[in-house]
């Protein structure tokens, strides 16, 4: 028994020295009650071992305290604080110990008529309003004689506990994510109709060109349940051209005549990295996240939002005219613009729950976007778990 709480007292310090928050956490709160509450105290213990193994079997980042594991840790450190070499770090990871993420309500009872009932219930506590996650029971007649039935609901509450969890993300999956969004569009229009003035016939006509292409390339990782980092490239080119040929332009009511007009509008940007207007314990971090959601049928989706920092969008307009009047020659109009590129995507549902280690898939999509632009995504994510 000693040995068990050396290491616990071990791991509990090493934690707290280091990456306490990476662990998830379970604290188990028993209570024994009903008939021959003497007989059954020992079986918290038991339970919180069995618990504890089923658990690290399928999540091996988790940790487990009890009541009497705190206890002991709390009894042990006060005799070292009297002999001066108590550890403030201790102290402080008993304390974060109960801010734990999970709460795991454990209940055994013998009732009237020799009914032995095991209750379990597992509560996050990290979520507001905190409500039952999962709940668990198993019933059988309570027998002195045999430990059998008894070892059988303990393990059935222990194994349905830690089934309940195959929609919650206990061990975070981690890993990169890319997404490679390339975006087109061309259209050609002409306007073409007779006219006549001058005592001449002719073709007023006009055609606008417009050929548009973006491509931007996310590389993300999923460093935590929800949180992300990585780095993005965006380049955008745009082009517009209107050329414009009018036989009978109107100089004025009683001048016409012949005038060409060319105008063209190119664009462009080339934008590097992640916003960081997010923060996180006061450290700016990359807004990006990634969210996991598991469903009730063995599937889930992945959520990837994601958000640039602001660039320079140029801008250059040219314009030339040439005809008896209204002649243009000026050199191009410069402007500068700040753009920056979003990304919100849902992908699924993919076969895969909680347990397993290893998350992938990848796959392309076309479609036609708010701005009647082709757009084409190329995706792939491939996270692990602890």
């Amino acid at each position: 028994m000693k040995t068990r709480y050396l290491v616990l007292f071990i791991l509990i310090s090493t934690i707290a020295c280091n990456s306490f928050a990476q662990k998830t956490q379970f604290y188990i709160k028993s209570t024994v009650g009903g008939l021959y509450p003497k007989e059954i105290e020992g079986l918290p213990t038991y339970f919180a071992t069995l618990f504890d193994n089923y658990l690290k079997e399928k999540y091996s980042c988790t940790t487990v305290l009890t009541t009497s594991d705190v206890g002991y840790l709390l009894g042990w450190e006060r005799q070292r604080q009297l002999l001066g070499s108590g550890s403030e770090e201790t102290i402080k990871s008993i304390s974060d110990a109960l801010g734990v993420d999970y709460l795991v309500s454990f209940e055994v009872s013998v009732a009237v008529g020799e009914k032995f009932i095991v209750n379990g219930t597992i509560i996050p506590m990290r979520v507001k309003p905190v409500f039952p996650l999962v709940k668990a029971s198993a019933y059988s007649n309570y027998s002195k004689k045999s430990f059998d039935q008894i070892d059988a609901n303990l393990k059935e509450v222990a194994q349905k506990l830690i089934d309940g969890l195959k929609k919650i993300e206990i061990c975070p999956f981690k890993g990169e994510i890319t997404v490679k969004v390339v975006s087109t569009k061309k259209d050609d229009q002409t306007e073409q109709y007779p006219v006549y003035c001058n005592g001449i016939d002719g073709y007023f006509k006009k055609t606008t060109t417009l050929d548009n292409y973006s491509e931007i390339d996310w590389t993300l990782r999923k460093v935590a349940r929800n949180s992300s980092t990585g780095n993005v490239k965006i380049n955008i080119s745009e082009e517009l051209k209107i050329d414009e040929d009018n036989p009978c332009y109107e100089c004025s009511p009683q001048k016409q005549g012949h005038r060409s007009f060319i105008e063209k509008t190119t664009t462009y940007a080339d934008i590097k990295g992640l916003s960081t207007e997010s923060e996180s314990k006061g450290i700016k971090i990359d807004d990006a996240r990634c969210y996991l959601t598991f469903l009730d049928d063995g599937t889930y989706t992945i959520r990837v939002t994601a958000a640039s920092k602001q660039g320079d969008k140029k801008t250059i307009k040219e314009m030339s005219a040439q005809g008896i009047c209204d002649n243009i020659n000026e050199s191009p109009k410069k402007t500068n613009n700040k753009i920056d590129a979003g990304l919100n995507e849902i992908w699924g549902p993919f076969n895969g729950d909680t347990q397993d280690k290893i998350l992938s898939h990848k796959d392309t999509i076309t479609r036609t976007n708010a701005a009647g632009e082709e757009e084409t995504i190329t995706y792939e994510f491939n996270l692990t778990r602890d």
